[in-house]
């Protein structure tokens, strides 16, 4: 079973999401390929292989559409909306988001995925798995019918909750595991101002808790950092893509690790020195014949439905705390420019 394949620590994060209900008939499409090749593919965007950050532990596409399965399960027990969010991140590319800065969008980052139901729809091994389970309509499991798997920001759906609770956890361990449960146990589905179901909070402090790290959270993703890395990997994959040592395809097909040894065997200048360095400089002035980012990237951030005094109210609206956070967030900007040394691309 997947769950017997993973590390504790992520088994630990699974089970609190399902309540030890796990769905066991999620399993054979966890063995199906389309799911496997998601097992190659990090969940943030190549932090994994860069020594700007230090994750606590692998955490691949596959966990991260695992987790958002387990949890539409826990939150609706609906077999069909459980399956949709395990598929929704299908089309998803090795290297995820920075493939979107590739294709020249890293303002909205929403290029780079194939279609989720194209790919269902032609794959003989899932359709065969779906008529076993009854799920002729394929239609069925697109993940934008169910507001609990995929909601408009800034409402909480489980693809955006994990990304909160896996990022303040594992990639930037702002939380130890105590204060993600503290947080996990405290959500419920509540129903939004257009009468949908919502993810939200039981408590406003809890609830405040959490909006703490989706701060800390949204702004890693607008910091320098963050952006040099995404724009780095986009940047290095053209170069070998122009080369003809990569394609575009290769990117829906190959596993990261299957690309990063194809860069390694070329003993690339620019990959050995970002590897390896702790951090990027910041600079307001452009810095002559050395590979420089800037501009801005897709805003993340959400604004939690709490249940306060018998009625349900965004966060913002009954926390000062939050909406200072949130208009600081919104006004986030570090300097114009930053790099790394000893880069350059011809």
């Amino acid at each position: 079973m997947y769950l017997d394949s993973i590390n504790k620590e992520l088994r630990k994060y699974l089970m609190l999401l399902c309540n030890h209900d796990y769905p066991e008939f999620i399993e054979k499409y966890i063995n199906t390929k389309d799911l496997q090749r998601l097992a190659g593919i990090g969940q943030f965007c190549g932090a994994d292989y860069t020594s700007l950050y230090n994750l606590r532990f692998w955490y691949s596409r596959l966990d991260h559409s695992v987790a958002c399965a387990l949890m539409t399960w826990h939150f609706t027990g609906d077999k069909v909306q459980t399956l949709s969010a395990l598929f929704h991140d299908l089309g998803t590319p090795a290297f995820s988001h920075c493939i979107d800065f590739l294709l020249g969008d890293g303002a909205n980052q929403e290029s780079s995925e194939l279609n989720v139901l194209d790919i269902l729809a032609n794959s003989d091994e899932i359709k065969k798995m779906l008529d076993e389970d009854s799920i002729t309509d394929i239609n069925l499991l697109d993940d934008h019918n169910y507001s609990i798997v995929e909601n408009n920001k800034p409402k909480i759906c489980v693809d955006r909750l994990d990304g909160v609770l896996q990022t303040c956890y594992t990639w930037l361990q702002y939380w130890n595991f105590q204060t993600l449960e503290k947080v996990y146990k405290n959500i419920t589905v509540l129903v939004d101002e257009e009468g949908n179901q919502e993810i939200g909070f039981l408590n406003k402090e809890i609830c405040e808790i959490f909006f703490d790290g989706v701060f800390k959270y949204s702004i890693e993703l607008q910091k320098n950092k963050n952006k040099y890395m995404m724009n780095f990997f986009s940047t290095l994959f053209s170069t070998f893509i122009t080369n003809k040592k990569l394609s575009i395809e290769d990117f829906y097909h190959m596993s990261e690790g299957e690309i990063l040894n194809i860069i390694e065997k070329d003993n690339n200048h620019n990959w050995n020195i970002f590897k390896r360095a702790a951090d990027v400089i910041n600079t307001d002035s452009f810095p002559e014949s050395l590979y420089a980012v800037s501009g801005s990237t897709k805003k993340r951030y959400v604004n939690p439905l709490c249940l306060y005094e018998g009625k349900m109210v965004r966060l913002n609206e009954i926390s000062q705390s939050c909406q200072d956070l949130l208009n600081c967030y919104l006004n986030y900007k570090e300097s114009d420019y930053c790099y790394i040394d000893g880069i350059h691309f011809e």
